[in-house]
């Protein structure tokens, strides 16, 4: 019996595996096949099947040139997976740094054409661009944008020289095309459209292209300010050039703006920014992603930090930041903002406010360091517009220091005497002395005017708060100057120059001259300092100018106010300490890292 009829009985019986099956299917080797030559010709099916020993036999017969190709091709494709994105993914062992931000505010607009009191505002607009030139703590340009300058003799003509290596973040460069957009841009919007811009004290300037990276600007007359009045954050005129003046408030460009600055804007919520580091920033920032988280009030800010939620936070509202003692992983920064200044503004316009008599009587009712105790406010208290650690201040102004029985004479000069009975300075009509202040509604704020018209009921005058949402205060009560007390906090130049707040020709919106002050000589001394580059000759004007000004008082001077900073601990961030607006902590944020 054949080997195949074997094979067939005995699977009668039991089942054969597959592989058993072809091997009794397989001709016998001794079988001589008729027409067929003597090598046996294999199929490619038979060829896979047996793979292991026709791959053996296919090296060995090729060999070395099959090992060579086969070297050269696995070398190939191992350079190529370490080039991947995917040996990236798998063996890049960079952590991604996320560094969460609180503060208390509200934002505005991110385009830095438009002046903004908003601190928020200001903290995006450090992270997203980048200034033309920089101005440090004692005044003087610092390169940025601008790499160096030359001014003429007669401080009529400046001439920058700009670095051609900024990038804008969709990877434009930046150019003196940008530079030139930004303050002709600026300078139309405040001439032609009225808005509050950079561009004001540009409107009679005149700005030439000298050169792919120099340009010029010609002055009308010299100014001293002129290198904090060019200290602007320039934007792309590739993104803003076709779109009309009158829509560049309203267009995307203030919630997602394109600067040249360290980090750019990904996501914008009303109670949160998410901004990237740039990859086109000059130096590649440490920290990869900012979120920068807003609260409505301290004590939602308290919140997220307590539930660990923060890296850091910063807020003017000191006291309301005193629990940050109970975690000792954190650490503390506090410095005085002598660029900020908080005032209560006379409107001189009013009737009952022209006579100075009555001014100077209600300065000597506040007790202002009772005034900062009782409504838990750190900062430095103030007399007059200068503060104490500018060269040109003058420490022989009229300090009008706590004192009721001054306050008594110059109220009796005008018609108003205490009755001992209702405890209120009357008139001889019997109307007691009471005044509206106007602020902005918010719990700092309210606090602040609660406890002034607590302490000035308790000296016999009345006080009735107007709190006002900031629509209702910035169009309301400043356009239109309809108030008798405004509480208002002003950003101040690093210049002791305070043309744009005494000025009378600054008196009418969008100006800052909310108290309608005027008086000629000051006038001519603010005029005077502005125009002369010699600064003992300026010192000299601005000597007399806070003399006359605090002698008319046309303000409430209360205080500069601290700056609270509050970091994780190992989280290295740069020189807090020495910054003169917050903002500033910023300046060297590529480098902090977590």
């Amino acid at each position: 019996m054949s080997k195949v009829s074997k094979g067939l009985e005995k699977g009668n019986k039991e089942k054969l595996s597959m592989k058993e099956a072809f091997e009794l299917l397989k001709p016998s080797q001794s079988v001589i096949k008729v027409g067929v030559s003597g090598k046996e010709k294999q199929s490619f099916r038979d060829w896979l099947w047996n793979y292991p020993k026709n791959l053996s036999n296919f090296f060995s017969s090729t060999s070395p040139l099959s090992f060579i190709v086969l070297f050269v091709i696995l070398g190939f494709g191992m350079f190529s997976f370490l080039r991947s994105d995917a040996f990236a993914d798998v063996f890049n062992t960079r952590k991604t740094t996320i560094f969460v931000e609180g503060n208390v505010g509200a934002l505005s607009t991110f385009n830095p054409i438009f002046i903004s009191q908003n601190v928020v505002d200001s903290d995006i607009h450090a992270l997203v661009f980048e200034k033309f030139v920089d101005i440090s703590k004692e005044g003087t340009p610092v390169a940025n944008i601008a790499k160096s300058w030359k001014v003429s003799s007669d401080g009529k003509t400046y001439e920058f020289t700009m670095s051609l290596d900024h990038m804008w973040q969709d990877g434009e460069k930046l150019t003196i095309e940008d530079v030139i957009f930004t303050f002709e841009l600026a300078k139309t919007l405040s001439k032609d459209y009225g808005y509050d811009t950079v561009g004001a004290g540009l409107v009679d300037v005149k700005i030439e292209k000298l050169s792919n990276d120099t340009l010029r600007f010609v002055l009308p007359e010299s100014n001293a300010t002129f290198f904090e009045i060019v200290s602007v954050y320039i934007v792309p005129k590739h993104i803003l050039e076709d779109i009309a003046p009158n829509d560049i408030p309203f267009n995307p460009f203030t919630r997602y703006p394109i600067g040249s600055g360290p980090y750019m804007i990904t996501r914008s919520e009303p109670n949160v920014v998410y901004l990237k580091a740039s990859d086109y920033y000059w130096v590649t920032p440490k920290i990869d992603t900012i979120v920068y988280r807003l609260y409505s009030d301290y004590k939602a800010l308290e919140a997220a930090f307590r539930n660990g939620v923060l890296d850091a936070m910063g807020g003017v509202n000191v006291s309301a930041m005193s629990y940050v003692s109970e975690y000792p992983d954190y650490v503390e920064y506090e410095v005085s903002l002598n660029t900020r200044i908080r005032m209560i503004f006379f409107n001189i316009r009013k009737e009952k406010l022209e006579n100075k008599d009555i001014r100077i009587g209600l300065n000597h009712l506040i007790d202002k360091e009772e005034l900062l105790r009782k409504a838990e406010i750190s900062g430095v208290i103030e007399h007059g517009p200068i503060p104490s650690t500018s060269w040109a201040y003058n420490s022989e102004i009229s300090k009008y220091e706590y004192d009721p029985v001054k306050a008594t004479e110059y109220f009796k000069n005008i018609g108003y005497v205490k009755n001992e009975s209702s405890g209120y300075f009357e008139s001889e009509d019997k109307k007691i002395l009471s005044f509206t202040l106007s602020y902005l509604n918010n719990e700092f704020n309210s606090k602040l005017a609660g406890v002034f018209k607590e302490l000035l009921r308790e000296q016999g005058v009345v006080i009735n708060l107007e709190p006002l949402t900031y629509t209702q205060l910035t169009q309301e009560i400043v356009a239109t100057r309809d108030f008798e007390l405004l509480m208002y906090e002003f950003a101040t130049t690093v210049d002791p120059d305070q043309y744009n707040l005494w000025h009378s020709l600054k008196s009418n919106y969008p100006d800052l001259n909310l108290s309608g002050y005027e008086y000629e000589r000051v006038d001519i001394l603010l005029e005077d300092a502005r125009r002369s580059i010699d600064q003992k000759t300026r010192r000299e004007k601005y000597l007399l100018f806070q003399k006359y000004l605090t002698q008319d008082s046309p303000a409430i001077f209360l205080y500069h106010p601290n700056y609270k900073y509050v970091v994780r601990e190992g989280i290295r961030i740069g020189d807090i300490e020495n910054i003169i607006f917050p903002y500033q902590r910023f300046e060297d944020i590529a480098y902090w890292s977590k």
